[in-house]
């Protein structure tokens, strides 16, 4: 891969077909030679998080519901921006989903309750 020019930018609905099939057929290990074995010009790092942030089977899709916001708070006060920690509370999402739903939703809604800033 060090001759061949890296493919960066989004992702393609063939290539996540592609990355999933051999995932499947190799499992979650060892992605720089996971990368290479697939043949996608993609880095170990950017196959690692395509399939953890969005193509994993267990991953639940869409809104987060009123329960797992009301816990995301919760646990946002008793442990602060420990976002893996409190990802491993709420199975299906990943660390980063949670990160992003409380910088672009629940800390607005925070400090307009008066609650204080985060």
């Amino acid at each position: 891969m060090q001759d061949q020019k890296m493919r960066k930018g989004p992702w393609f609905e063939e290539e996540d077909q592609r990355l999933t099939a051999i995932v499947r057929l190799l499992g979650e290990r060892r992605w720089d030679a996971l990368a290479n074995a697939s043949g996608l010009g993609r880095s170990g790092k950017s196959c690692r998080l395509r399939w953890m942030n969005y193509l994993r089977p267990n991953l639940k899709h869409g809104r987060i519901s009123e329960d797992e916001e009301k816990l995301i708070l919760q646990l946002h006060q008793q442990w602060g921006n420990k976002w893996s920690r409190i990802a491993r509370k709420l199975p299906g999402r990943t660390d980063n989903e949670i990160k992003n739903y409380w910088r672009s939703r629940l800390r607005r809604e925070y400090q307009v309750q008066g609650q204080g800033i985060i």
